[in-house]
């Protein structure tokens, strides 16, 4: 058996990319989607990349993220939507390979090992994968291509938004062993 191609799909800012596609005035502005505070759950479920540069994090309170971010425009969350969305995405998913397991709504694991030899090269079906998702759904994804679901989360994680980082036994000591433990 020879080496298994696996891509690790991460939808960047997921609920915030999709409450700026449905919204496109909140396009480019620090934007924050948010649990209701009025049932106790007022965290910070994703932030736009505007947001995340002024110190936004998911998981934060709200009345924290308020004060690294003035201007921070708070969105309810809208799981119908986001599922929506996912299932949108894992259509996509499904024209490469039948083999994809999720994580979330999110992000997802694809072994594409047995279909290269019908769409080509992992990084051809990668490219294709994000440039569809951008076309079709207006939101972007980070890929890992590599030989593992490990260093492929690793991939995707490596370089945001909207990238694609490839991991290979041959390069794979160059990336990972200077990356922090954490």
């Amino acid at each position: 058996m020879g080496q298994r191609h696996i891509l690790h799909c991460d939808c960047n800012c997921f609920y915030a990319s999709v409450e700026m596609q449905e919204h496109p005035e909140l396009r480019g502005k620090s934007i924050a989607v948010c649990g209701d505070p009025e049932a106790r759950h007022g965290i910070v479920l994703t932030a736009s990349y505007p947001a995340k540069r002024m110190g936004v994090k998911t998981g934060m309170p709200i009345w924290e993220a308020k004060q690294h971010c003035r201007d921070l425009i708070i969105v309810p969350a809208s799981y119908g939507k986001y599922q929506k969305y996912s299932g949108y995405v894992r259509e996509v998913f499904n024209d490469y390979t039948d083999q994809v397991e999720s994580f979330g709504l999110d992000e997802a694991w694809l072994d594409i090992t047995g279909s290269v030899g019908l769409f080509g090269s992992p990084v051809k079906i990668a490219k294709e994968i994000s440039v569809r998702i951008k076309r079709e759904l207006g939101i972007t994804v980070s890929i890992g291509v590599s030989f593992n679901k490990i260093t492929a989360k690793l991939g995707s994680d490596y370089k945001k938004p909207d990238a694609i980082t490839i991991i290979e036994p041959e390069n794979y000591k160059e990336i990972v062993y200077p990356l922090p433990a954490g």
